[in-house]
């Protein structure tokens, strides 16, 4: 029986490095201090999962849980990075595109107010929305130990990738088109609905300002906020848990019951026009149907192919 191809990580460490290198360049324009407090938690986790890695790669053999390891320190650093890149990126936005989103909305014969409305009339959805948006880390904890410890690790390592190449590409597609939100851009507020809560519409909106009016100087990691909305990378992660889900039978149903209630509570708990969320979950099918091929990619094949064209024998003319 052949051997069940396992994958690899080489692009998804080749997207970190890109993002850190464009972090570089871009606080070499004009620096954003970062916390010293908030890079310990982080610098603490890196430190274990890598040794974790390491030791069950070269003394405690066990391949699958040294992968585990490093598909978890991979989403942490992405989680840290892609955060930075996307400040960042924010102090080089143009104006707000938030009337055009309303009007496409509009254009498609979305009104998003009276889908927000309906949810606030059925109190005991909010909750359970509200919760489910809130689920994305945990979301990809279960996905690494289910898939990991049944032995998906391709499958894992698939879903990690195509998490990080939709998260980037969003990253930075943001500048290109910044908003602040639908409930910050119809001013509503707490006072108008009985149970829903705008705070997602408003938690970033303090740094995001601030980003672009020039005035953030420093930044702790422990408290940096989504920051983007369009696309929307809620619903592009979801969209690839989704798919995750669906190939894991140990919480297919679950998992899949949970991704959908996020997307469908990205309106409401994030304040996301419709727009954002086709854009982000487009996005995502477009990652997954790469992450197909990509996650095989070698780079030693690469690396190679480039010596052995340097080792060629060069003609000399006359």
């Amino acid at each position: 029986m052949a051997e069940t191809r396992k994958g690899r990580d080489d692009l998804a460490w080749i997207t970190l490095a890109l993002i850190l290198l464009s972090i570089a360049i871009l606080q070499g324009r004009g620096p954003l201090w970062i916390e010293l407090a908030s890079l310990l938690p982080i610098s603490l986790a890196t430190v274990a999962l890598g040794a974790a890695s390491i030791f069950y790669t070269r003394v405690r053999q066990r391949p699958n849980f040294a992968a585990m390891c490093l598909s978890l320190l991979q989403i942490l650093l992405f989680s840290a990075a892609g955060s930075l890149l996307s400040y960042l990126l924010a102090r080089e936005g143009g104006a707000l595109w938030d009337s055009t989103f309303a009007q496409w909305d509009a254009a498609i014969g979305f009104d998003w107010l009276a889908y927000v409305r309906w949810v606030d009339s059925h109190g005991w959805m909010v909750l359970p929305l509200k919760l489910a948006y809130a689920s994305l880390i945990p979301q990809i904890l279960v996905l690494v130990l289910a898939q990991g410890f049944s032995g998906q690790i391709r499958d894992m390592r698939r879903m990690i990738l195509a998490a990080m190449l939709c998260g980037t590409v969003t990253i930075l597609l943001s500048p290109l088109f910044p908003a602040v939100s639908n409930f910050v851009h119809l001013g509503l507020t707490t006072a108008d609905f009985r149970h829903v809560d705008p705070w997602a519409g408003y938690i970033h909106l303090a740094h995001f300002e601030a980003l672009r009016a020039g005035t953030m100087e420093s930044l702790s990691l422990t408290k940096a906020q989504g920051i983007i909305t369009f696309p929307s990378y809620h619903a592009g992660l979801a969209t690839v848990t989704l798919w995750a889900f669906w190939r894991t039978p140990w919480v297919r149903w679950p998992g899949v019951i949970t991704a959908i209630l996020t997307i469908v509570a990205t309106p409401v708990d994030g304040g996301h026009y419709l727009v954002d969320i086709l854009a982000g979950t487009g996005l995502a099918l477009a990652c997954i149907a790469v992450s197909a091929k990509a996650v095989d990619w070698d780079s030693n094949r690469l690396l190679a192919l480039l010596t052995a064209r340097q080792r060629q024998p060069q003609l000399v003319t006359t």
